[in-house]
């Protein structure tokens, strides 16, 4: 597991906490996270090998988990569950951003990247 800087000169750690950061900035944004999104499958076969490459993993998986959560919350707003739906799936992104930021500043991976939590 190397730490070394990747071919642009980017270390593994800081492109994990650029696309945490983007994640996080979006709840005030709404559209950072698909930067983030494009950043870590870009950099997920760059990572491999590093600590960092679950990060990547973490971060498609939360984006795609969080989209599917808010297009039923859509759907079940219609019967007034939705918004408790909508609800529970920001607390659970927002859980798992801050999860990674916290493990990209430590420098450790994900364990379990493909969980749901």
């Amino acid at each position: 597991m190397s730490l070394q800087s990747t071919s642009e000169g980017t270390s593994p750690k800081t492109w994990a906490i650029i696309v945490w950061a983007l994640y996080l900035l979006s709840g005030l944004t709404g559209i950072t996270a698909i930067v983030g999104l494009i950043i870590a499958y870009m950099k997920r076969g760059e990572l491999a090998g590093t600590p960092f490459e679950s990060h990547m993993t973490y971060a498609i998986r939360t984006f795609w988990l969080g989209v599917l959560g808010v297009v039923l919350g859509i759907i079940l707003s219609f019967i007034l569950i939705g918004f408790l739906v909508l609800i529970l799936v920001a607390i659970w992104m927002i859980y798992r951003m801050v999860r990674g930021l916290v493990c990209a500043l430590d420098g450790r991976a994900i364990t379990n990247p493909q969980s749901y939590l």
